[in-house]
């Protein structure tokens, strides 16, 4: 994996791969797109498009895929997230 600014990301561990991959059910739900097009480095907006209806789609999928309590601490961080991994981050951080 490479980061947006040339470097090298370090390699995903099982926890954030099984977040992503919650992560990408939850986008391909809400956008009905590949889900093997959202990666770590995309931006929540400026890459997969998604505007504010759409958040709210997808918190509500991710309500059926993590506890509520996760979910509510994401959503107390959102105005901190831009990115997916902040994304994946901030779910594995409340787990």
């Amino acid at each position: 994996l490479t980061s947006s600014v040339g470097g090298v990301c370090p390699v995903p561990d099982a926890d954030t791969e099984a977040i992503l991959g919650k992560l990408q059910h939850a986008y391909d739900v809400v956008k009905k797109a590949d889900p093997r097009e959202l990666t770590l480095d995309d931006h929540l907006v400026d890459d997969l498009e998604l505007d504010s209806l759409d958040v709210i789609d997808l918190v509500s999928v991710l309500e059926d895929e993590f506890p509520s309590e996760v979910v509510d601490a994401v959503i107390d961080k959102s105005p901190e997230i831009s990115t997916v991994r902040q994304l994946v981050e901030a779910l594995a951080d409340a787990s």
